[in-house]
């Protein structure tokens, strides 16, 4: 799960595709210097390798001092909610992000990796939930800063080749540091072992954090942020759309390895198996959806919901890594299209909001995706079923309302994508109102009851005086 939910976050590094005459057109840098881009490069290298080390290996250190799944999903649903109401005041005051850039990127960068170290000497959930929301804050805006920092400081091809280095070293060294991981749990004793492994993986991490000193963002300091979203109707059906896509990642990447382990009763290795084939076909897709159009990521999309339906289907748990490479293949294509949308309307929705708003919905994706497994624990099939629904529900609404990718004329997805915008804000308008007013008339009755309270103790009272 830790794993998938670092490569939506590192998904929502790509972006802008077919974009180089609107970089000219609003007045953006073109592609930087060469040693940007390798800075860059030996950023998300080192941190491919603290990943690996240490929020890889979280539920397994967690499940290792005595905690149980729902007591772990609960806890990492607390530790979500402070990076999704971060995000929110992000959304609202983007200005943060646009001034006194540097400093607080390296700030918040280095306190993601840091306070990895001090966890391993708390042992109740409380102590370990705190550092890990802490952990969750940092990544949050540091993520933001890494969105825009990419998307401000290249042009169409600057962005697609170094988004496309970035994924490529990621993962290659995600692999180098899961292979580090196992030989290191293997061989240390037991009481010892997360404490070297956290500590290591925070001081590589470090080393990323260094990158960052090196790096030129001085171009990122009092970036335009418009005063409003210009087209707001299609900044709310990409954000559905996105949303509802990521949910769904994100809930399969929590019970697919249990479904397989305890239902299927394979073995630990497949489960391993099933990452590394994700994490390959995952290198081959974002080379490959990087050069396609828009319009190819239909493809994407409806492809990856045949990922849940095979895995529900095949009893056989060496399928499942197969299908797990087709997932990472399809679902690094599906995911692009999210992160290509946002760049499209670029101008409208402004560089500063797009990067935060992506920040958001992964936030959000995460929170809503983990009560699934507190509610429904073992029942694999509703889970199932959850997933096919929430993808369905991704591909109808990129289908109908997105223009880019839809099924119907162009006017007809500005028609819906407007229609489900007015619908839902009438609709929030309206439960905002209701439960306004359901509010003041409970207040009211509440003052009704203390004055007739009040007015009952006033009457015995004077009673009491009269000595009646």
């Amino acid at each position: 799960m830790a794993r998938r939910g670092f490569g939506l976050h590192l998904g929502l590094h790509w972006i802008m595709l077919n974009m180089a005459s609107l970089f000219h057109n609003l007045g953006l840098p073109r592609a930087r210097s060469l040693s940007l881009k390798l800075l860059l490069v030996l950023e998300i290298s080192f941190a491919g390798i603290y990943l690996a080390l240490t929020r890889n290996l979280f539920v397994i250190y967690l499940t290792s001092i005595g905690f149980d799944v729902s007591q772990i999903s609960t806890m990492l649903v607390a530790a979500t909610v402070a990076p999704s109401i971060v995000s929110v005041a992000l959304y609202k005051h983007p200005e943060f992000i646009v001034k006194r850039v540097k400093p607080k990127f390296i700030l918040f960068h280095a306190s993601e990796r840091i306070f990895w170290i001090p966890m391993i000497f708390f042992k109740d959930l409380v102590a370990i939930g705190f550092f890990y929301m802490i952990i969750s804050i940092s990544s949050t805006i540091l993520g933001c800063f890494m969105n825009l920092l990419i998307y401000s400081s290249f042009d169409e091809n600057g962005v697609r080749d170094v988004t496309a280095k970035r994924t490529a070293a990621y993962n290659v060294m995600s692999i180098i540091g899961s292979i580090g991981a196992v030989i290191l749990l293997a061989a240390l004793a037991t009481e010892a072992k997360f404490s070297v492994i956290f500590t290591l993986g925070s001081m590589v991490g470090l080393l990323s954090t260094v990158m960052l000193v090196f790096m030129d963002m001085r171009h990122l300091e009092g970036a335009k942020i418009p005063k409003a979203v210009e087209r707001p109707e299609q900044m709310f059906s990409i954000s559905s759309f996105f949303l509802a896509f990521l949910i769904s990642g994100n809930l399969l990447g929590i019970f697919w390895a249990p479904y397989l382990m305890r239902s299927l009763n394979a073995p630990d290795y497949v489960a391993a198996a099933m990452n590394f084939a994700a994490t390959i076909s995952s290198i081959l897709g974002s080379m490959i959806w990087a050069k396609k159009s828009l319009g190819t990521f239909r493809i994407a999309l409806g492809m990856s919901m045949l990922t849940p339906i095979l895995a529900f289907l095949i009893p056989i748990p060496t399928a499942h890594i197969g299908i797990s490479a087709f997932n990472g293949f399809v679902g690094t294509g599906a995911g692009f299209l999210g992160n290509f949308l946002f760049a499209r309307y670029l101008k409208q929705f402004g560089a500063a909001r797009s990067s935060i708003m992506m920040t958001l919905l992964s936030n959000l994706a995460q929170l809503l995706a983990t009560p699934f497994g507190i509610f429904f624990g073992q029942q694999y099939m509703i889970l199932f079923i959850s997933v096919i629904v929430l993808v369905m529900a991704s591909m109808v609404l990129a289908f109908l309302t997105i223009p880019e990718v839809a099924v119907v004329p162009e006017h007809s997805a500005r028609t819906y994508s407007y229609l489900l915008y007015t619908s839902s804000l009438m609709g929030y308008s309206i439960a905002v109102e209701t439960t306004k007013e359901t509010i003041l008339m409970s207040l009211r009755l509440l003052a009704l009851i203390a004055a007739f309270i009040l007015l009952y103790i006033t009457y015995k009272f004077v009673f009491f005086l009269a000595g009646i």
